[in-house]
Order: C-alpha cells, then structure tokens, then sequence
C-alpha cells in the first residue's frame, strides 16, 4: 500500500514538473498531501515530525514547514545564498573575467585544436571551482576559449558542445547540491570535497576530455562543417573588463580559506563555508575601494551581493526546502521502510536501490534540464538506505549528486545549452547530440568508481550491465533511423 502510494506521488509530482509546473509547488503540495494521507491511515503521526505540536495534527504539517525553514534558512540556505552572491559580485567587479581569461591564454600557444579541445574541458571543471554558475562560466568561455579554437580548426558544434560541458560534473564547496549533500551526510563540506569527491571526479573528468576529443573529432570528420566560419561572441552581464590581473585571486578565496582552516593544513583552525564567503565579500570590497578610492560606489555594489541572496532563496533554497517536505511525506507513508524489505525479500540490495534512486535523478534532470528538483527530493532518504546497508553516506550521496549535473548536459532545454547553442549559432539537440557519448561514458565510470569505493560494485554490476545493453541498442538503433533518413533524403 505504501510502496503504491509513493510510486503515484512521484509518477504524479514528475509529470507535472516535465509539464513546466512550478517544481517548488509541486513538491511542497504533493509532500503535503502524502503526510496528511500518512496520518489518516494512521501510518505515521505528524506530531513526531515537529519540534513543538500545535494541537492539530492538520496544523503540525505546517509547523513542520517552518521548522524546516527554520533550520535551512540559518544554515544550508544562508551558504548556498552566500555563494550565489559571491559569484554575482565576482563578476561585477570583473574578477570572474579575468581568471577565465589568464587561466585560457595558455592553450592559445597550442596547435593541435582537437587536443585543446580536451584540455579546455578540463579547465573548465577547475574553473568551476570557483565560477558556480554554469551558464555564467559558459559564457565566459565562450568569450575567451570560442574564438581561439574555431579558428584552429575546430567546428562551431563540436566547441560549443565541450564548453557546455565544464560544468556538468558539479563538485567543490561551491557548489549547491554539493553543500547539500554535506550536510545530509553530517560532514564538512570541505571533506566531502577533499575525501570523497576528488578521487572520483578527477578520473571522470578526464575521461570525458577523452571521450570529447574521439566524439567531436567524428562528428567533424563526418559533418565536415565549415569551422573558418566566425560568430562574433559577446557576453552580457559583466560590468566590468578592465579589472587588475591580481583580480583572478579573489574567486579563489573562499576555497582557499577553508582548505588552510581544515585538517588538511592549520587544524587548529575552524571556519565554515558562509564564513569564509564573507571574509571573502570584505576582502573583495577592500580591494574594490583601494582600486576606485570611491566609497559610496564599492559599498553600493554590496547590493549585488543582498540582490543576489535574493534569487537564489526564490529558486535554490526554496526547491531545498519543497524538496524535504516531499521526501518526508515519502518517508511518512513507510515506502523508504518497504522498499527496504522488498529488496531483501526479492534478493536486491539496498545498493541496487541508491543505483535506481541515481538512474531517476539521471534521467529527469535530462528531460527537466535542471537536475535540483530530483536531487533534492532523493538526498533526505539516503542516511537510512546507506545505515541499512553499512555504507558510508557521503559515499553512496555522491552518485546520485553527480547525476544531476551529467544528466542536465544532455537536455536541450538546459539553461546553459541553449545558452551556448544560441551564441555559437548551433542547434542545442546538436550540441546534446555530441555531448551524449562523453556524458553517458563519464556517468557510467562514475557509478563503477564510486560503487567499487564503497564496496558494492558487485551487487549492481547486472544492472550496469543491463543499462550499458539498453545504451548500445539505444545508439544502434538512432544511427539506422538516421542512415534510413538520409538515403530518404
């Protein structure tokens, strides 16, 4: 009953998202709707769901909003709106601009395009350390990298599809679902940084550099597109391209607070991640004055910083915060707890059911173009699945975070697609089509690395290798419904 219950939530609160309803409506409503049948059919009872009750338990799922609001907004959601801030500001000033743009003249004294093409993959994913806006780190690549490496030779497509790329591995304390994903998992998020997302991204991010070079240089060879054709590129939104080179420093600061206040260098210091954001605004801000020597103006472009907070409470945190309603109304129907002994009953182990929890996040965050709404919805349930199983949580929460990211690169309606896509003059299902192979490749490496680290690859390898089945049928069958297209044609 549970299990079938759950199952129309999510089939529900999907098809209304894939239908552009708003995600945080959406969830928040369904989430609602699930803790009120949970206490009707005595399933569970909200009170226990609150710190304090009102008396009614109708009442008390609202009391639990707000205690969630509560908790989120001093926490998680002041970092994740500090960070959006911060980058807002970063490029304002001009800072963002000029680290994209000395960290790319390197690859300007290289000849082999298809070989800059992997390597401006790769600088892009370090880039996003410190640039945590997709969109706004692929416009400024756009601006610096798309004219270097078109006219080495390489096609239109085939840059635009690497630069929408860079960010689909989202990692870094920069990173929202990353900060997320910390804290369900009750550590720093400068640890899960260091200890559990490094090892796999860094491997997977080369692959996928790889795996772009072999692709594009294909899809040229078998497109043989005109690359001598120039766009003229222009970014809109940064106010400022004449800041002083010691600016490139500036985006860095808050990685670098929290990597020296850690374990890893003075241990004796402790600082979090909004904390070392706001070091960062004031040194930024002291930087800006001693540039301008004009108060009034630097203290203004503070602003920026509170507008910023803003946006990102109305579409981050507020998506967090829908997203732990659903995910307790889930939770409050027992299907997390019936899932659990369904696996064992039928010989699957709860390690299967993180690697379908990731498919999920994987596949609607293609078709959303967004991968926030799954990932936020999922990431509550798996303390309990990971503690069922003897896993380590930030281990088997990393999966599914990193699918949101990948899974996005391969909509068309992503943010950053279409971004790209109309700036080079290209086709977003052109660039999807070229970012497939290296997306699908690096997701599955992903999920064999990470599953192997926590000790469970054994347990999902029929299923990987089922999906890896389903992919090659899949290609096979695109390719002979497009050679049967063009001998139509």
């Amino acid at each position: 009953m549970s299990l079938l219950i759950a199952l129309l939530a999510v089939i529900f609160a999907g098809r209304l998202i894939l239908r552009k309803y708003n995600p945080q409506a959406v969830l928040l409503l369904t989430g609602l709707a699930l803790l009120f049948i949970a206490q009707l059919f005595g399933m569970m009872d909200i009170t226990t769901l609150v710190k304090k009750t009102t008396g009614v338990s109708a009442f008390d799922a609202f009391e639990f909003i707000r205690d969630t609001l509560s908790v989120r907004l001093g926490g998680l959601g002041l970092q994740i709106m500090l960070i959006g801030g911060f980058a807002v500001y970063m490029s304002a000033i001009g800072a963002s601009q000029v680290l994209v743009r000395l960290t790319s003249s390197p690859l300007q004294k290289l000849n082999s395009p298809y070989f800059l093409l992997g390597l401006a993959l790769i600088l892009g994913a370090f880039l996003s350390l410190f640039i945590s806006s997709a969109t706004g780190l692929g416009l400024l690549l756009m601006a610096t990298l798309y004219p270097l490496l078109t006219r080495l030779g390489c096609s239109r497509a085939a840059v635009a599809a690497v630069i929408a790329s860079t960010c689909a591995v989202e990692f870094g304390p920069g990173s929202g679902n990353s900060v997320l994903a910390a804290k369900t998992a009750g550590i720093e998020v400068v640890d899960y940084f260091v200890r559990d997302q490094l090892p796999i991204v860094v491997p997977v991010v080369l692959f996928i550099a790889v795996l772009h070079v072999a692709v594009q240089r294909f899809f040229d060879k078998r497109r043989q597109e005109d690359a001598s054709q120039q766009i003229n590129v222009s970014v809109n939104g940064s106010d400022d391209q004449t800041a002083p080179l010691w600016y490139m420093f500036l985006p860095m600061l808050p990685l670098v607070l929290m990597l020296l206040c850690s374990s890893l260098a003075f241990s004796s210091l402790r600082i979090t991640l909004d904390t070392a954001v706001l070091i960062s605004v004031f040194i930024s801000l002291v930087c800006e004055y001693l540039r301008y020597r004009k108060a009034r103006e630097v203290m203004a472009g503070l602003q920026r910083v509170f507008d910023s907070m803003g946006n990102v409470f109305a579409t981050v945190v507020t998506l967090i915060i829908s997203g732990e309603v659903f995910s307790a109304g889930l939770k409050a129907t027992g299907a997390v707890d019936a899932l659990l002994n369904i696996s064992g009953e039928f010989g699957l182990s709860a390690a299967s059911i993180i690697l379908l929890m990731t498919l999920i996040t994987f596949l609607i965050s293609a078709l959303m173009g967004s991968g926030n709404a799954a990932f936020f919805s999922f990431a509550p349930m798996v303390p309990d699945i990971s503690k069922h199983i003897g896993s380590d949580v930030a281990v088997m929460m990393l999966p599914i975070q990193l699918s949101a990211g990948i899974g996005r690169t391969l909509s068309p309606i992503a943010g950053v697609v279409i971004a790209i896509a109309g700036i080079a003059g290209v086709s977003p299902v052109e660039i999807v089509k070229r970012t497939a192979i290296p997306m699908l490749g690096g997701w599955l490496l992903m999920l064999v690395l990470t599953f192997m680290r926590a000790g469970h690859l054994g347990n999902i390898l029929p299923w990987l290798a089922g999906m890896i089945l389903l992919m090659g049928m899949g290609g096979v069958a695109l390719r002979k419904r497009q050679s049967h297209s063009s001998i139509a044609g």
